[in-house]
């Protein structure tokens, strides 16, 4: 086949063209690869210095109630019962200052543990629904109404809550069926045994320190918003 001159030299301009868009082409391709290879390859994100203070407390926050930031610089635990007046007088007057104070502000992570120093209470119905009411992310909300009816008749607990329209009946009916929650109750128990404490409320509070350490402290019993106020002021400004 023979190629006019004109021609030929239009054909290579076009063979030259195409080459240099696939040159172009199989340039970016090779960026592409490169950096999806290197975001494959790279490490990921090492944890917060919160969430390693977290991880050395001696108990786990993980699956209890909890309010605040968990980059909050404090941590609570309140040990709590619902059959508690001091419980039930501390959650009415002194708490909810404590919400607007240093919760909502970031500065205090609020977790609660939900137990007694008597052993048979374990078996009070009150503790499963109030850990159905978690698991239904209600806690907070129905919180109120489990330390109003917590003296009432176990016959008549679910039938009391059941009223309130926070709640789902239906998944509170299988949850408290279900062998899981009665072992979370369980292990409740168990830890507030192992803690050693002397009875509700307590407070076992932590923070954490420009050093890496921790600094703990606890407040015990019945007391008044000034001396939470002392205790988490106190703490802030401790490096």
């Amino acid at each position: 086949m023979i190629i006019h001159r004109r021609n030929r030299q239009k054909l290579v301009r076009k063979l030259r063209s195409c080459g240099r868009w696939m040159f172009i082409a199989l340039g970016l391709s090779f960026i592409l690869e490169y950096r999806l290879s290197a975001l494959e390859s790279a490490p990921s994100a090492s944890p917060t210095a919160a969430a390693v203070f977290r991880q050395l407390l001696p108990i786990v926050l993980a699956n209890r109630p909890s309010l605040g930031s968990v980059n909050a610089p404090i941590v609570v635990l309140e040990v709590s019962s619902f059959k508690c007046t001091h419980c039930r007088k501390f959650h009415e007057t002194v708490f909810p200052k404590l919400i607007d104070r240093y919760i909502n502000l970031g500065l205090v992570q609020w977790v609660v543990l939900n137990a007694s120093d008597d052993p048979s209470e374990q078996f009070s119905r009150i503790f499963d629904i109030a850990r159905c009411a978690h698991l239904q992310g209600k806690y907070w909300e129905m919180l109120d109404e489990l330390f109003q009816v917590a003296h009432r008749a176990p016959s008549m607990l679910e039938s009391l809550i059941a009223k309130n329209s926070h709640i789902e009946r239906d998944e509170l009916d299988m949850c408290l069926r279900e062998r899981p929650t009665r072992n979370a109750v369980v292990a409740d128990f168990s830890l507030y045994s192992r803690l050693k404490l002397k009875g509700t409320p307590t407070f076992l509070i932590w923070k954490m320190g420009a050093n890496g350490q921790t600094i703990e402290t606890s407040i015990a019993g019945s007391q008044t918003l000034d001396q939470f106020e002392r205790v988490f002021d106190t703490l802030l400004k401790t490096p």
